[in-house]
This record gives C-alpha cells, structure tokens and sequence, in this order.
C-alpha cells in the first residue's frame, strides 16, 4: 500500500465551503491513466487534478485534469485551485511571481497576486476557439432549460478545453429561477457534441458584470458550482457578437448561488479576439493522504 499527499480546495472563495471544489493529488507520477479516472470517479467532484514532473523545461509542473468520466486538457477551476495547492505544499518555488504549468492545452503561464488568504492566482487561458453556431437548437434549448433563449445572438459554442455552448439571457431572474431537465440536457449535450451548456446574463452597471451558470450531466457533473474554462470563453463570445465593450476589458463574473456555493471570478480581456485570464482566491478545505 502506498500514500499520496491529497488536498481539496474551495476555488474562486476565499471562504471555506464556497466557491467551486477540486480534489488535488500531489506527487502523482507514479499513478496510471486507470487509477487517475478512478480516482477521480471516487471524489465525485466535477474535477480531480494530479500534479507530476513536467516533461518540458518550460514548465514547473505538470497537471492532469479528470472529470468523473474523463480527462480534460485545461480547465479553469482545478488549474488555480491546483496551483494554489502546489504552494501552500512548497512543490514549486514562483519565479518574479510567476509559474508554467504543463496541461493538455500546453504550457500556461500562471501569476501569483499577495500572498496567504489575500493571494489570488490568474491563468492565462487557452485560446476559446470557434466551434459553430447553434441557432437552429434553440427551441430545444430552451425546452430543456424550462426558459427562453435569446435568440441575438445565438447561441454558439466555443472549444478551450471543454466545449461550452453558451446561451444569453437578457435578465439574470430567469437563470436563478432556472431548474432544468438534466436528462433532456444531457442528451442535447451529447447531440450537439458540447461538453456542458452555459447559461449567462450580462448585469450592466452592475458589480459583478456577469451571472453565469453551467450544466455538463453529459459528462457526470448536472451543476458546476463556479468555472473557471467557460467564464474564460465567455469574452470570445462577447467579442464575437459585439457585446465586450458592455462589460469591459476587466470584470468580475458571479456564479454558484443558485446552489449554496457563491463564487466569484476575476476576468481580465487580453486582446481584440477576447483571449482572457481568469483568477480568484482559494482556500483549502481538506488535507492529509490518499492510502492505495
């Protein structure tokens, strides 16, 4: 029987039980792909991350990302809740603070902001890249939300990492309200080749700027309580349709009320395309060893 340092950390809250969890294991080099998923079946968390040696020199580390049915290439959540794991267990030293974390999506700069419960962590995002328009889904959108899709713009799917089809709401009060039919959404899901369904709703001269909820049953995880990949893509979909300017190049994005698990995100626009960064505090919740 061995044992591996295991961390669960509450993301984008600096309040425990808040924000989104990710399960962390540390020194993982020596787990199989097999383990890993199962691993990650077993912590029932939308995401469980492995941190090993990095197989470039560009990188600090390497971090695998699974989801209960699956592995992703990044994802938002588990690449800071990680990071922030690998410093309070000392695994890497920031450089002029800064770190490079290896994924499937390659190698992403990450930057550190104070330090102790006011440190916040921003990763550079991979690149949200147009997948396609779904207008023609919009009734059967709506049907499986229980609420009404704007159809300008369209809804329209965006690929870094996972696959987000995002769908604008004019207010937020239908998107609190929402309870949809994860059986039906699954199945949309599945139909339209997309990871989950974001649904979100710009608050305009408000703090935050954007509610934001996302769906992915189709991979085993009905509610994501705060994501960091589809609130990342989210400004190539504002950019696309014209509409960044209404929040701004930097904003805050609100997600997880609806289910007890309030969070915030950091968003700041690096370009035209809507490139972005995404950040927030962490705290950690759970340590001590996983025994296999």
């Amino acid at each position: 029987m061995g044992t591996l340092r295991f961390k669960q950390v509450d993301v984008f809250t600096s309040r425990p039980f808040f924000g989104n969890p990710v399960a962390v294991v540390l020194d993982a080099d020596g787990i199989s792909d097999e383990e890993m998923q199962r691993i990650a079946a077993w912590t029932n968390l939308s995401e469980t991350t492995f941190v090993q040696r990095p197989t470039t020199s560009e990188a600090d580390y390497r971090l695998r990302i699974f989801h209960p049915t699956g592995e992703l290439p990044f994802a938002g959540h588990p690449t800071v809740g990680s990071a922030h794991a690998i410093l309070e267990a000392d695994v890497v030293t920031p450089r002029h603070g800064t770190m490079r974390q290896e994924c499937g999506a390659g190698v992403l700069k990450l930057t550190i902001e104070g330090d102790a419960v006011d440190r916040r962590i921003f990763v550079e995002a991979p690149e949200a890249r147009a997948v396609r328009e779904h207008s023609g889904s919009i009734e059967g959108l709506s049907a499986a939300l229980g609420a009404e899709v704007s159809t300008e713009p369209p809804p329209f799917a965006l690929d870094n990492g996972p696959v987000w089809l995002f769908a604008r709401f004019e207010q937020a009060e239908p998107i609190q309200r929402m309870e949809p039919d994860m059986a039906a959404l699954a199945r949309l899901s599945r139909e339209l080749s997309v990871t989950g369904i974001a649904v979100f709703a710009l608050l305009e001269g408000e703090r935050p700027a954007v509610h934001i909820r996302c769906f992915a049953p189709a991979v085993g995880v009905p509610e994501d309580p705060v994501t960091g990949s589809a609130n990342a893509a989210l400004p190539a979909y504002l950019a696309r349709f014209g509409l960044l300017e209404r929040v701004g190049r930097s904003y805050t994005a609100t997600q997880g009320t609806e289910i007890g698990r309030d969070g915030r995100v950091s968003v700041r626009v690096l370009d035209s395309s809507g490139r972005a960064e995404i950040g927030g505090h962490s705290v950690t919740v759970i340590e001590g060893e996983i025994r296999w």
